[in-house]
């Protein structure tokens, strides 16, 4: 099982790049195109599912009192994030990635200008 302190030390660029391979379905690419291209493909999958992790996390009952701050434990944010977003991906690895890029911003900074909850038909 993944675990988000040991992909808390990554830079920003590491983790795009293993949650693009892992989203790909392929390991970490041997050459520097491979890793790029998925560092690539991880940052436009995040930067696409952003409002719907926001919606998904932010308007969570767990997740109330991290808001309107922007000075908390980020890897408590991270830890927060994993366990709130558990069935999103389906996956283990990808849902550490998401929780410690994430966490990294702190869920304060992330939940701002949240969009209103979707409302069920």
């Amino acid at each position: 099982m993944a675990a988000v302190e040991s992909y808390w030390d990554k830079t920003d660029d590491e983790l795009y790049a293993l949650l693009g391979a892992e989203l790909l379905g392929e390991g970490l690419g041997l050459s520097p195109e491979d890793e790029e291209s998925h560092r690539e493909f991880g940052k436009e999958w995040f930067a696409d599912k952003y409002v719907e992790l926001q919606r998904r996390i932010c308007h969570h009952e767990k997740a109330q009192a991290f808001l309107g701050t922007t000075s908390t434990d980020r890897l408590i944010d991270a830890f927060t994030v994993q366990e709130l977003i558990a069935d999103f991906t389906g996956d283990a690895k990808t849902t550490v990635l998401i929780a410690v890029l994430v966490g990294r911003v702190g869920l304060g900074v992330f939940c701002r200008n949240t969009p209103a909850p979707e409302l069920s038909p």
